[in-house]
């Protein structure tokens, strides 16, 4: 009961985040749903999923131009941010109007470019809010369930043509507005000189700026083969479900079957059972569920390209949606949690959206190429390469604590609040430096070198000894989170330590000078 109150709270705290993020997801799938109609009327129904690859692997330019204004020209950020709304209702609109298919292509890229600004600004500051809590893959199993469900209604329950149109022009202004909310609060709250960020609220760059982890290049090369360990997996599971994507867009094209009905509605069943699954024991089960959804997922390519009727049409779609509801919370929280240790944090929240536009816009064509030939042979060979990727990237860490970022023993950082576990099992060997001391004469001369205060020396005492999260341990000492946070922050200043993990282990490392 206390786990389900504290998730109730954080997601309470940062259900703007939570909204913003739906938005997101919907206006990106009805937008692409409604190019996919457009163009249906112009081309031919295997051109169609090629022109969509093409116009959503668009998107990424947005999804990269935010962090680059974000870190390099910040001033900058609230005029294009409007711009980037207006472009995005005038895209809109074209794309709705044209009556060619080259403004239909132009409206479609014009978009999914926005739709990627505004997209990179979500997932920030969803990563922002959600980051370090226990429910971060149920936080983002919400929003994605959100969106697919408004998408969904949408399209069963208002009248097709310009109702739906509307609903969708509605919420691209919504998000937008709720986006520049988002960032004016922030600005706002931060500029307040009594302002304490709790631990749900801190920015991801004053978590990783104090940070300098960097310095260790153990620690850099570890964070290294992490991300090339997830973004090899990202990679790998795009291109399961980029070529089921082709192929259910091309039969969507032809009539065969409505991407919108209601076996899309399984989305928000599988989004929603991805989320309760991950959160399990610090995300312990979280590689190998997603492994078996993609093994699952693959029985509808193999579906597709076989002889049959529509039934087997519709098995491929539902099979299809209960997998891809797995996978997209996979990616959002993977890299929502590596973000707070990358150097340019705001961007890598986004990173595992940029990774499948990108590999679904390579692979879309040979996907195609596959299932028109009906070569099974070609299907078997593509599926064994990527479950030898996914394999490698994400089977391989079964043995070890899934931390998302880092395994056991490779970085010390991932301890804060992900597991707090780890800082303690390091501290242990360190002790053994030190035995002449006891621990009250080495806390006591550790106190005095740095001149901390007999509060600060109260919550150093329990930090070093403890296994306990951070919630816990303000709860014991009769302390908010926040105002933990703001003594550790000075006790780091004193002691020249860049988070919880490096102050416990400089701790335990520390001898007194004579």
């Amino acid at each position: 009961m206390r786990d389900m109150g504290d998730t109730t709270s954080y997601l309470r705290r940062g259900i703007r985040e939570i909204i913003c993020l739906a938005l997101f997801f919907f206006t990106f799938l009805a937008c692409e749903y409604l190019f996919d109609a457009r163009m249906a009327e112009f081309v031919s129904p295997n051109e169609v999923v090629i022109y969509e690859s093409l116009v959503i692997g668009a998107s990424v330019i947005g999804f990269f131009v935010r962090p680059v204004l974000y870190y390099r020209r910040p001033h900058a950020i609230d005029a294009t941010s409007d711009v980037t709304g207006v472009l995005l209702v005038a895209a809109l609109l074209l794309l709705i109007m044209a009556v060619q298919v080259e403004m239909v292509i132009v409206g479609g890229l014009m978009v999914c470019c926005a739709l990627g600004y505004c997209g990179s600004t979500a997932h920030a500051n969803f990563a922002r809010r959600f980051a370090r809590t226990p429910c971060l893959a149920r936080a983002a199993a919400l929003s994605y369930a959100m969106g697919v469900l408004v998408q969904a209604l949408n399209h069963m329950v208002m009248p097709v043509g310009i109702p739906q149109q509307a609903v969708l022009v509605v919420c691209a202004i919504a998000q937008v507005a709720l986006l520049h909310g988002v960032r004016r609060a922030k600005l706002r709250d931060e500029s307040d000189p009594n302002f304490e960020p709790s631990v749900a609220g801190l920015s991801v760059d004053a978590l990783e700026y104090g940070a300098k982890w960097q310095d260790d290049p153990k620690a850099k090369t570890a964070f290294r083969r992490a991300v090339v360990r997830l973004t090899v997996a990202t990679a790998c599971l795009s291109g399961v479900f980029a070529a089921l994507n082709a192929g259910l867009t091309t039969l969507h094209a032809f009539g065969a079957v409505d991407l919108g009905d209601w076996p899309r509605l399984l989305l928000v069943v599988s989004s929603l059972a991805a989320g309760a699954l991950f959160d399990l024991r610090d995300r312990l089960y979280m590689n190998i569920g997603m492994t078996c959804a993609a093994i699952l997922s693959t029985l509808s390519f193999f579906v597709l390209i076989i002889d049959g009727n529509s039934g087997n049409e519709l098995a491929a779609t539902i099979i299809f949606y209960l997998g891809s509801g797995f996978f997209v919370v996979f990616f959002t929280t993977k890299f929502s949690a590596i973000s707070l240790y990358a150097r340019w944090s705001y961007f890598w929240p986004c990173m595992g959206r940029v990774v499948n536009n990108v590999c679904s816009m390579l692979v879309t064509v040979p996907a195609v190429a596959i299932i028109s030939s009906q070569n099974v042979l070609a299907a078997v060979g593509a599926a064994l390469v990527l479950f030898v990727g996914i394999a490698i990237s994400l089977l391989g860490q079964l043995g070890q604590r899934a931390d998302d970022v880092v395994t056991q023993g490779e970085l010390a950082f991932a301890a804060d609040d992900l597991g707090a576990g780890l800082a303690s099992a390091q501290s242990e060997p360190a002790s053994a430096e030190v035995p002449e001391l006891t621990f009250d004469e080495h806390l006591d001369a550790f106190v005095a070198t740095f001149g901390l205060t007999q509060r600060e020396r109260n919550i150093l005492e329990v930090l070093v000894v403890s296994d306990q999260s951070v919630q816990d341990i303000a709860a014991a000492l009769f302390l908010s989170r926040s105002t933990l946070y703001r003594h550790i922050s000075s006790i780091n200043k004193k002691t020249d330590t860049a988070s919880r993990v490096a102050l416990i282990n400089f701790f335990w490392s520390w001898t007194p000078k004579d």
